[in-house]
């Protein structure tokens, strides 16, 4: 594929990385859902600890990527907050020890307060701790409020899209709107890393691929959308045997009283005509059967 991507920086980005987080926007489309796994599955193998955040739950129809049960609702900090509901009026001396290795936080209230009851605890996270955040189809920096991310710096930031519409948010932006699919630039982003393609990664992207292009059915495909099917294809991926999943519609239900009527036209049909509600008058009489003879 002819990806003209900037590669050295994005090399850059990563080889300086050890947690990275993928960030999917608010109901993503399966497309978005297959890239975005297809490049976590990606920099996991490359020794990366990786995590994938999506603030909405994923559809039924996700279920046959590989990695969609790592996807996370929000990110979780590296900082740990322990709260109380116990007034800091009533506290005397807040302090901590080792016990045997072991972290103990002493909270001493003052003389004659209450004591701090044990269900009164609350433990937290803050902190996201990532070193680099990519978004996938995340078209501006204030969707990522919706993932808790909002604290990410964009100089820590790669943004993959290939809609027009990107506002371009990051400090390396690949918007490629000549690609059929994410799915499409996340292989081209593998091939130009030299990221190792297995079969996993190739049938999420193939599952992408084919998705939104309709099984390649759309008329206005480039040619590295095909060549990347193919690469697919190559690595053991299967076309997806049923219909890919079309974006949901809304149904509206038939009223129990009505029925469902259907017009055939009995000249252009093969179906015998309906045997008369009231049979002929010699139906029941004897039947004689009246051969000939040559003899």
């Amino acid at each position: 594929m002819n990806k003209n991507y900037p590669f050295s920086e994005i090399q850059g980005k990563i080889t300086g990385s050890q947690k990275i987080i993928i960030a999917l926007p608010q109901n993503p489309r399966y497309d978005q859902t297959a890239g975005g796994l297809a490049l976590f599955l990606l920099l996991t193998q490359a020794g990366k600890t990786v995590s994938v955040i999506c603030p909405s739950a994923m559809m039924v129809e996700f279920n046959n990527l590989v990695g969609v049960d790592k996807i996370s609702p929000k990110a979780k900090g590296t900082d740990l907050v322990v709260s109380f509901n116990y007034s800091m009026d009533n506290v005397e001396k807040i302090s901590y020890n080792d016990d045997g290795g072991r972290l103990n936080l002493v909270v001493q209230p003052k003389a004659g307060a209450p004591n701090i009851d044990e269900k009164s605890v609350n433990l937290s996270y803050i902190g996201v701790g990532a070193d680099l955040l990519i978004t996938v189809g995340i078209k501006n920096i204030s969707q990522l409020n919706q993932s808790g991310l909002s604290s990410i710096s964009p100089e820590s930031i790669i943004n993959v899209d290939n809609w027009s519409d990107n506002t371009n948010f990051a400090a390396i932006n690949v918007i490629d709107i000549d690609s059929s699919s994410i799915s499409e630039i996340v292989l081209g982003l593998s091939e130009g890393l030299g990221l190792q393609l297995d079969l996993d990664v190739a049938q999420n992207l193939l599952n992408g691929l084919w998705q939104v292009t309709s099984g390649l059915k759309k008329s206005d495909l480039g040619p590295d959308a095909y060549e990347a099917v193919a690469t697919c294809l190559r690595l053991g991926a299967q076309k997806p045997s049923a219909e890919p999943p079309a974006p949901k519609q809304k149904m509206w239900p038939v009223a129990k009283n009505e029925q469902k009527v259907v017009n055939v036209n009995r000249s252009q049909s093969n179906q015998p005509s309906p045997l008369p509600s009231t049979p002929p008058a010699d139906w029941l009489e004897p039947k004689i059967y009246k051969g000939s003879s040559n003899v």
